[in-house]
């Protein structure tokens, strides 16, 4: 190869080298150009959004500072809805205290009426009282025990009359069946020529007032024997 030759390949490589070197170059000189292009646009945006906030800011502590101005019409309307607030409100505590002094008037009228309830019943079984002081001494009188036995029942009707006419009235029980809402059996006896659980006797009268049972019935009942009741089963 001849010397000419050799300074011609040396002088391309050169070129080529020069070439690389620049392009890299140019490539960081790129890059560097975005970054900086961006970090700008960046401070760009954040400059405006503070901004914004700034003036949000400012807005709120300007509109804080500026007082509220009322015209008349609105001081006067205002003026008018504060007495109609005071009246609504005299008005209910006025109501509230009239509603309590109501209850207390009704718990006192019947605490009364609880009280004084039997006064009439009571004033109606006096002249009875009366009537128990007259057999008395007539007995003691005339020493006839027939005539007492007499008053007495005499007495006694007249007592069921009074009660009678505050809806209070006796039970009959003797022969009927046995209701445990109406009577207490105190006792039992064996019968098997009745029903079973017949009431055989009254011990004691019962009473309703009202339909309602106010005392029961004490009575003895009647009560088939085992036997009887296996033969019927039969």
């Amino acid at each position: 190869m001849s010397e000419a030759q050799n300074n011609q390949d040396e002088r391309n490589l050169k070129a080529e080298h020069s070439e690389g070197v620049n392009s890299d170059r140019d490539r960081e000189n790129l890059e560097s150009s975005q970054k900086n292009s961006g970090s700008e646009t960046e401070t760009a945006v954040d400059s405006e959004t503070a901004g914004d906030k700034k003036t949000d800011k400012e807005m709120e502590e300007t509109a804080a500072v500026e007082p509220v101005v009322l015209t008349n019409e609105e001081i006067i309307d205002l003026k008018k809805k504060a007495e109609e607030r005071d009246s609504f409100l005299d008005q209910l505590l006025r109501t509230r205290a009239e509603f309590m002094n109501y209850q207390k008037r009704m718990h006192k009228e019947n605490e009364s009426t609880a009280q004084f309830a039997i006064q009439n019943l009571i004033l109606d079984l006096f002249p009875e009282l009366d009537n128990f002081d007259r057999a008395l001494k007539l007995a003691d009188n005339s020493k006839d025990f027939d005539k007492l036995v007499e008053g007495i029942k005499l007495i006694k009707d007249q007592l069921f009359k009074v009660l009678g006419k505050y809806g209070v009235k006796s039970m009959e029980t003797v022969g009927k069946a046995f209701d445990p809402n109406l009577h207490e059996a105190v006792m039992e006896e064996e019968n098997n020529e009745l029903p079973h659980h017949t009431i055989t006797d009254e011990l004691q009268k019962g009473f309703l007032l009202k339909e309602r049972v106010i005392r029961p019935s004490k009575v003895k009942v009647s009560k088939r024997t085992i036997e009887e009741e296996e033969t019927e089963d039969v």
